[in-house]
């Protein structure tokens, strides 16, 4: 973790209803620079929303997120200024099928920072390199691997420059044999010192890489900790009852 331990982002009692169904519950989170946060949990207890609250794909109906002091929610910084500090990575993968690898990862520096094409293509193509994937900067995705789209999709979030990286399931679209692939290239980025919040089922990430371990369900944040304390001692009894069945 990195030695400076200011907050990077702080949420406080977020909630949101879709119509009467009440999907998170006064959730509170902070994140420290340099940390790596995993949540996990069974499906439906509101990880994947949570994230898309914090990335403001979904808006929260009550609560507030401040992103380094700065009010989130107050409608003084547009969204786009604030998702190039805050990257998301969806389990979708979600890259143009019409586009080139290179032209995937260049869009949105060049759109949304200005940046000439050839500045860009340079930069993509180090992260490229960086993901594993130095020869697929020519090629459609539909000539990738699930796990390939998958670092593209890294690749192309971080060709932002974020401060924080969003998760949400990135592992769960593909077969067994790639998913190491994904989390090689995850733990590369923790140990470099980026900051993560990540949803998954990937227990074994969570163990190895996470400072923190967050278990949700029906909404609510039910316990965290330390990796050790969530896996070696769970103090909630449901908490203890989901790692029994997962592990």
């Amino acid at each position: 973790m990195s030695e400076t331990k200011q907050s990077m982002l702080t949420i406080t009692k977020l909630s949101k209803y879709y119509g009467k169904n009440h999907v998170l519950k006064k959730v509170n989170l902070n994140v420290k620079k340099g940390e790596v946060v995993c949540i996990i949990g069974p499906s439906g207890s509101g990880k994947s929303t949570f994230l898309r609250c914090i990335n403001l794909l979904e808006r929260p109906s009550s609560g507030s997120i401040f992103y380094q002091d700065n009010d989130v929610l107050d409608g003084k910084w547009k969204t786009n200024e604030y998702r190039q500090h805050v990257g998301m990575v969806f389990q979708g993968y979600y890259l143009f099928p019409f586009k080139k690898v290179i032209d995937n990862i260049t869009m949105a520096p060049r759109t949304l920072k200005n940046k000439n094409k050839a500045e860009a293509e340079v930069e993509a193509l180090e992260l490229l390199k960086k993901v594993g994937l130095a020869d697929k900067d020519d090629v459609y995705p539909a000539s990738l691997s699930g796990g390939q789209k998958q670092r593209v999709a890294i690749a192309r979030a971080l060709a932002m420059h974020p401060e924080l990286l969003l998760f949400d399931e990135p592992t769960s679209a593909l077969d067994p044999e790639l998913v190491g692939e994904v989390l090689r290239v995850m733990k590369g980025l923790a140990e470099e010192g980026m900051t993560m919040v990540v949803v998954t089922h990937e227990m074994g990430f969570a163990r190895e890489v996470a400072n923190r371990v967050i278990f949700m369900e029906g909404g609510y944040i039910v316990e965290e900790g330390a990796p050790e304390e969530i896996f070696g001692n769970p103090k909630n009894e449901r908490t203890r009852e989901f790692l029994a069945r997962v592990l």
